[in-house]
């Protein structure tokens, strides 16, 4: 996987972080975390998601390992000044979010379409949030 495929992921599970209040990455400044461009519109927000129900599922649960990954290196990320620790710490997480992805199942590719989906689309973002264990969006 390409390392801009690894930078979606986790700008995208960031996106994910901040809809649900979590704490994550961005706070530290990183490039590793910029916010991807906006992801296209498939149509009326409220149509049916084109992931499977399994799919969705999968993705909620390393969602949620994704945003511990991301809390617990958010905060080493945090206190750590050095440019070449900061960048070996950058390149564990992705490594670790993508082993969490894969683990479930699937793709990061998959994973990131779930995302960008549930971004556009209320109810899947529900589902996706009920799946990773964290509260809904009001």
């Amino acid at each position: 996987m390409t390392d801009r495929t690894l930078f979606r992921a986790s700008a995208v599970a960031l996106i994910a972080a901040a809809m649900a209040s979590a704490p994550a990455l961005a706070a530290t400044g990183s490039p590793a975390v910029a916010s991807p461009a906006p992801a296209p519109t498939t149509g009326s927000m409220s149509a049916a998601p084109s992931a499977s129900p399994q799919t969705i599922a999968r993705a909620g649960k390393a969602l949620h390992q994704v945003l511990e990954i991301n809390h617990s290196y958010g905060a080493k990320l945090a206190h750590t000044t050095d440019p070449a620790g900061k960048q070996r710490l950058i390149a564990s997480a992705k490594d670790k979010a993508t082993t969490a992805i894969t683990a479930q199942g699937l793709t990061v590719r998959q994973y990131d379409q779930v995302l960008a989906e549930a971004r556009q689309n209320p109810a899947l973002r529900a589902r996706l949030f009920a799946a990773a264990g964290l509260p809904a969006q009001k």
